[in-house]
């Protein structure tokens, strides 16, 4: 049974087309034609994510935010486990196990 907090994204008829069309299209092509057309559709993209901000910064919209790199999650999860942990607790599991948790490594 699927959660129904969580919605399949359904695509409008004309994108599911224009897939359909670039994937008859990659199957005849080689893969140094797929890693061009896939280096100049990255490209692409990134010219129009900078034409939005600019777009948004002109209207005085603020958009800029910092995505936090795996490590600094995991500093995250570490941090706020030991906010939760007794430190008794995690004493205790410490002198009765040989090795720490895998998250300490």
């Amino acid at each position: 049974m699927e959660d129904s907090s969580l919605k399949k994204y359904e695509m409008p008829l004309h994108l599911q087309l224009a897939m359909r069309k670039a994937e008859l299209a990659s199957e005849e092509m080689t893969w140094d034609q797929m890693r061009i057309a896939l280096l100049n559709l990255y490209s692409r993209r990134l010219l129009e994510i900078q034409a939005v901000r600019d777009i948004l910064t002109n209207e005085g919209v603020e958009v800029e935010f910092n995505i936090p790199s795996d490590i600094e999650l995991q500093e995250l999860a570490i941090a706020k486990f030991m906010m939760e942990v007794d430190p008794e607790e995690l004493k205790d599991a410490l002198e009765d196990d040989e090795e720490p948790p895998s998250v300490f490594i």
